[in-house]
């Protein structure tokens, strides 16, 4: 019976032991059937968000390849702004951009964007950033619009235009041509600061902004031919930068497309530039001819400088170098003209004049140099640009151009008032030598009409020397007679300066009277005495005579006298015109000598006469005879004296028609050579600007082989790529799982879109070679 009972109890112990193990079992069950369904449901919502990220990814790329490729930097800027927008939901509120080693990156995003697609209105942000930030956002980041905004106004940035992107501004003179970026060098991704989990994107624009709404997205670009610059948009709170980075390829290729239109605007604004520079001054060339016939030629000429560089104001300086001064002789524009004259070195103009080189300055007052600072603002000079005029090299003026306010001079308005300073520097030489002409010719006129009213032969000799002396600048000139045997005779008449010794009562030695005679009716100029002289070595050096020239003065043929010429404080190059000068003057003293021994015979004859009168009038014997014969004689003597004058009226009226005569003569040929001059001078600067533009046309030449080049070199090696993706495909290295077949498949996918992108770039740098090629030859004109 107890084992009955104990038989019992280890039964119903048992069956409660494993009812419990099967109940235990089956909760055990439950648990892992819902813990694998749990799981499999956030496997299943990973592969959806895994899948939809694809998909957004998908059709970003496919945006970003059906975006069309733009030429100028603005409508590039607002591409990207508009598939920011239209596909990751991200407001774009700057694009900038700047070639590296550029101070500033300028926002190239037009104003009007925000108009154009209804957007609230936008956190303003600067018009520039400077490039040093680039390197704070080295990676894309989230940063503070306060902050970002603070850091460009504690820096006291400035706001460039486009044009100083495009190098057209002040930086043009030292930026240089930018080459395709290398394939080592290509676009940098963009590489998300974490690596957290991806996710989801919001389905709408109306997302909330970050924290105080003050958050903003910094993404760091980098473009082909050196462009960089950042790109900045609004950071909505459920958008986490990390989760932008699947879309750091698609979006470096789209930067790359405004790389591309920036270096294309960059370009043309280069070509622009130097076309309307070349015409500027083509037409202020032309403009300068037609100022020598205004009334204030030197004035009109400040007016024209001004108009080419943009200027309010301009004036002319002339250097006196004698007195080391330098002196305003004309200007435009300015509110005083009543300026002093400077020491050469002092003040902005001198400065200019001592270093030859061009001088620009932003705040003329404030610059030390300035040594009359009320006086210039007084004036309308604020800002200030001048540039030194050089004929032979040496600095003989001074160009300078003003502005009232304060103007920072680009290199292009340096350039043209250099350019300004070299036309007016042949106009002024060949001004400078029109007036020494005219000088010469009125000397000349006036010593003809004082010598036809001179009867004395000492007079007309003194009249002789002082002309030449004043009109040809020489240190002593002296008339040395010779006698009737030939002899040399003391010296009577001079002119000297007050440093020279003086000749008077000297005597030359006779081979100077030898070697004018044996020279004829030649002039003889002696360039350096020292080594060889008229009047010998001893005298050459008792006188002090560095340089001379003698002339013949002849009488009915026979050499009578000789104007001997000296130069003492200088050896002298006697020019052409000056030995003709003297020579002329040698010929008309030769007929004044003539004229003078006529008259002096005439006066003995009339004398004679009246002695023969007188003697007549004493005896009674033939008195009527005496008187007939005194009559006679007496209108003789008149028609002597008549016919003489009228010798002496002709012969003033034909040397002042044979002086204008020389003087139409020399203007014609000037006139003539000055048009050659010009005309030459516009065709060198035409060629100077074909070279420069073959020049550019060569250098873009050059871009697009290199592209096509390392398209191709790119397409061949996507070739190889894309052949052993197939060929793992097709199971020709061995069997791939599933997943290894996906992934082949990925990189065959992502191989076509990258070639399909190189098979573009090297379509474009084709297309452009042949628009350069055209663009050369239409460009090239026909030649002779």
């Amino acid at each position: 019976m107890l084992q009955a009972v104990i038989a019992l109890l280890v039964s119903a112990t048992l069956t409660a032991i494993v009812g419990a193990v099967v109940i235990v079992a089956l909760a055990v069950c439950v648990l892992l059937f819902l813990r694998w369904r749990s799981r499999k449901q956030g496997d299943d919502a990973r592969v959806r968000e895994e899948l939809a990220a694809m998909e957004r990814e998908a059709e970003f790329s496919l945006a970003v390849d059906q975006t069309p490729h733009s030429r100028t930097a603005a409508e590039a800027a607002t591409n990207i702004a508009a598939v920011l927008q239209d596909f990751l939901w991200l407001p774009v509120l700057a694009v900038y951009a700047g070639r590296e080693g550029d101070a500033n990156l300028t926002n190239i995003l037009p104003a009007t964007y925000g108009a154009l697609i209804d957007a609230a209105p936008s956190p303003s942000l600067p018009s520039s950033l400077e490039s040093s930030l680039a390197k704070l956002y080295s990676r894309p980041s989230t940063a503070g619009l306060d902050t970002l905004a603070g850091e460009s106004s504690n820096r006291g940035l400035s706001v460039p235009t486009v044009e100083s992107l495009n190098g057209t501004g002040e930086d043009d003179e030292e930026s240089t041509e930018s080459s395709a970026t290398p394939a080592s060098e290509a676009p940098e991704p963009i590489v998300a600061e974490t690596a957290e989990p991806v996710a989801e994107l919001p389905g709408s624009a109306s997302s909330s902004l970050g924290d105080a709404a003050r958050d903003v997205f910094v993404f760091p670009w980098r473009g082909p031919f050196d462009w960089t610059g950042l790109i900045v948009t609004s950071a909505p709170a459920s958008v986490p930068l990390d989760a932008l980075e699947r879309y750091r390829e698609p979006l470096a290729r789209l930067t790359g497309r405004v790389g591309a239109a920036l270096e294309i605007e960059s370009e043309a604004a280069k070509l622009g530039s130097l076309q309307e520079r070349v015409s500027r001054t083509v037409e202020f060339s032309r403009s300068l001819i037609s100022c020598q016939d205004e009334p204030a030629p030197l004035v009109s000429i400040t007016r024209e400088v001004a108009r080419l560089v943009g200027a309010d104001s301009a004036a002319l300086w002339r250097v006196e170098r004698g007195a080391a001064m330098i002196r305003m002789v004309a200007s435009h524009g300015l509110r005083s003209a009543e300026f002093l004259p400077l020491p050469m070195g002092q003040g902005l103009t001198g400065t200019v004049a001592e270093s030859g080189e061009v001088l620009a300055i932003e705040d003329a007052p404030g610059d030390p140099r300035c040594i009359f600072p009320r006086e210039a603002r007084e004036s309308g000079i604020a800002s200030y640009a001048g540039a030194a005029v050089k004929s032979d090299g040496i600095v003989i003026a001074v160009i300078e151009a003003h502005n009232a306010n304060r103007h920072v001079w680009t290199g292009d308005q340096q350039r043209s008032l250099e350019a300004a300073a070299s036309i007016i520097a042949e106009l002024v030489k060949t001004t400078d030598a029109r007036g020494d002409r005219l000088k010469v010719e009125s000397a000349y006129l006036g010593l003809s009409e004082a010598l036809q009213r001179l009867h004395a032969r000492d007079e007309v000799l003194e009249a002789v020397v002082e002309v030449l002396g004043h009109a040809l600048g020489v240190s002593r000139a002296v008339i040395v007679e010779l006698g009737e045997q030939g002899t040399v005779e003391p010296v009577k008449q001079e002119y000297r300066l007050e440093s020279v010794k003086s000749a008077l009562g000297a005597t030359f030695a006779g081979s100077l009277a030898d070697r004018v005679k044996a020279a004829g009716a030649e002039p003889i100029a002696i360039d350096d005495s020292r080594e060889q002289s008229l009047a010998g070595t001893e005298a050459a050096a008792r006188f002090q005579i560095l340089s001379e020239l003698a002339l013949p003065v002849r009488v009915e043929g026979t050499t009578c006298a000789i104007v001997y010429l000296h130069q003492s404080d200088r050896l002298r190059e006697w020019q052409a015109d000056e030995i003709e000068f003297a020579d002329r003057v040698a010929r008309q003293l030769g007929l004044s000598l003539t004229n003078v021994r006529a008259f002096e015979t005439a006066s003995a004859e009339t004398e004679a006469a009246r002695e023969k009168v007188r003697q007549a009038r004493e005896t009674t014997e033939g008195a009527d005879e005496l008187r007939r014969r005194i009559g006679n004689l007496e209108r003789e003597v008149s028609s002597a004296l008549s016919a003489e004058n009228q010798a002496r009226t002709m012969l003033a009226h034909a040397s002042a028609l044979e002086g204008k005569a020389r003087a139409d003569a020399d203007m014609a040929r000037r006139g003539e050579a000055e048009a050659r001059q010009e005309t030459e001078r516009l065709a060198s600067d035409c060629v100077r600007a074909q070279t420069a533009s073959q020049q550019l046309l060569e250098i873009n030449r050059l871009k697009s082989e290199f592209i096509v080049s390392a398209g191709r070199e790119m397409d061949a090696s996507l070739q190889s790529v894309l052949g052993l993706a197939e060929m793992l495909e097709q199971g020709a290295y061995g069997h791939l799982d599933p997943e290894q077949l996906e992934a082949v498949r990925g990189i065959y996918n992502w191989g076509r879109r990258v070639k399909s992108d190189v098979d573009w770039l090297i379509e474009y740098g084709s297309a452009r070679t042949r628009r350069l090629e055209q663009s050369g030859e239409s460009s090239n004109p026909p030649t002779a």
